[in-house]
């Protein structure tokens, strides 16, 4: 889903300049409430991305951090209903997206 979907895509940008970020963990979780009609409906998604080496490590990453989510069809097709909120750490547990 939109998790593996945004995991690939962080994997694939940095891949892409020969680094290597793994281990990654990605975890979701989804706000749930009622709309007007009193209706459950999903209200949010929480993406976040555990990257398993410091970010200071990694060239290009703010280029990459900047554009993956583009690349990601599921969470690009999602949020055009539902807000995709993701975050992205490192393994010193910075914050790397969004930036803070």
């Amino acid at each position: 889903g939109v998790a593996n979907c945004l995991s690939d895509s962080l994997l694939f940008a940095i891949r892409k300049f020969k680094q290597n970020p793994e281990p990654i963990e990605t975890r979701a979780r989804c706000e749930i409430g009622r709309n007007e009609q009193n209706r459950l409906r999903i209200l949010a998604i929480y993406v976040d991305i555990h990257i398993g080496v410091p970010g200071a490590s990694l060239e290009n990453l703010d280029r990459v951090l900047a554009q993956f989510q583009d690349f990601c069809t599921v969470s690009s097709s999602v949020s055009l209903g539902i807000p995709v909120n993701v975050t992205v750490t490192d393994s010193n547990n910075q914050q790397l997206y969004p930036a803070i």
